[in-house]
């Protein structure tokens, strides 16, 4: 990862608004969303590109020591990014075969019990 990788600024949206790092080798499973940590939640959430793009500006000096902010991103990459590389979707896309053969995401147990009690009876 070198610098030109990285990209310190700020996410204005109101009670929300939050230091930002977009590490641009970290992957989505869309071209529509991007990984960015989020310095106030302290940790990476995944934003729909077309609705934080308009919100976030370059980080100013008032905004947070730039040091405590690299030392927190990097704390958080390391549990979040292990083995995470850029633009695999790009590379799947140019053969359909890798995608067809990766095995489906695993979804949580949800309880989907349904009560069958018969109320007339």
């Amino acid at each position: 990862m070198s610098k030109n990788d990285i990209w310190y600024g700020f996410l204005q949206a109101g009670a929300q608004s939050s230091p930002v790092v977009r590490d641009m080798t970290l992957e989505t499973n869309s071209r529509k969303t991007v990984w960015l940590y989020n310095h106030a939640r302290g940790k990476f959430l995944e934003y729909a590109l077309e609705i934080v793009e308009p919100k976030l500006r370059e980080l100013e000096d008032g905004d947070i020591p730039l040091k405590e902010l690299d030392k927190a991103f990097n704390a958080a990459r390391k549990t979040f990014a292990s083995g995470r590389t850029a633009k695999a979707w790009a590379r799947e896309a140019s053969a359909p075969e890798a995608t067809a053969a990766r095995e489906p995401e695993m979804l949580p147990d949800l309880d989907t019990s349904i009560d069958l009690i018969d109320e007339d009876a």
